[in-house]
């Protein structure tokens, strides 16, 4: 009754979508191109980047406030928490969430000394962003084309910053993120947008390679 790809990069919720009715017109919807992200695959990154986050800074915070000791935390962010991004919802959901941890913090333990601030970064090349984020191509050629500053960052303008942020002299600076991206974000909203032009064989082939460079990567650390 439908064309193939009807629903091709659409996101329809359904709620009670794990059994009967439900379950029967997600298989609908997912034939006909709509949502392929499973909740183990969305929990999978939640758990790492915003509750993994959160869990460490609540614990060292309590430590430093039942210690009496002051405490500074600079988190790592995206600059789609600003303005989103097709593809990558778990993440940039995550990085919301620990972008707005950061501000709420900020003004809950300042009285205590205890600061809070967040970087999102552009593209600041690393060997994990480029085997998993676009696998099989270079995320430098696609930053030069269209930054403003026509380059990607460089690993010390990063680490410059962060220790601003952690080092004495600006310490009335607090909850705040600061985008590191030479304008890119101002110029060209998402970072990823562009993928909004892959095929399914570009999806499945990067997804593959994503996998298996997990799996390789799993396989170093049990060594």
């Amino acid at each position: 009754m439908f064309k193939d790809g009807l629903l091709n990069g659409r996101r329809i919720l359904v709620t009670g979508g794990g059994t009967g009715l439900g379950k029967r017109m997600v298989e609908k919807f997912l034939a006909l191109g709509a949502e392929d992200l499973s909740t183990r695959g969305f929990d999978a990154v939640a758990n790492i980047v915003l509750h993994g986050t959160f869990y460490v800074t609540h614990a060292v915070g309590r430590r430093w406030i039942a210690g009496g000791h002051r405490g500074n935390v600079v988190s790592i962010v995206v600059t789609w928490v600003y303005n989103g991004s097709p593809y990558v919802v778990p993440s940039v959901m995550s990085k919301s969430g620990v972008h707005a941890m950061t501000m709420s913090l900020a003004t809950e333990w300042a009285h205590y000394g205890i600061r809070l601030n967040a970087i999102a970064p552009g593209v600041i090349p690393t060997e994990g962003a480029s085997k998993r984020l676009n696998p099989g191509a270079s995320p430098s050629d696609r930053t030069e084309r269209s930054n403003p500053m026509g380059r990607v960052g460089r690993m010390e303008e990063l680490q410059n910053l962060v220790t601003f942020l952690l080092a004495d002299g600006c310490e009335w600076l607090t909850g705040q993120t600061i985008t590191l991206d030479g304008g890119q974000s101002h110029a060209t909203g998402s970072n990823f947008y562009e993928l909004r032009h892959w095929t399914d064989a570009q999806w499945q082939a990067t997804r593959a390679a994503i996998k298996a460079q997990n799996e390789k990567d799993r396989a170093q650390r049990a060594v």
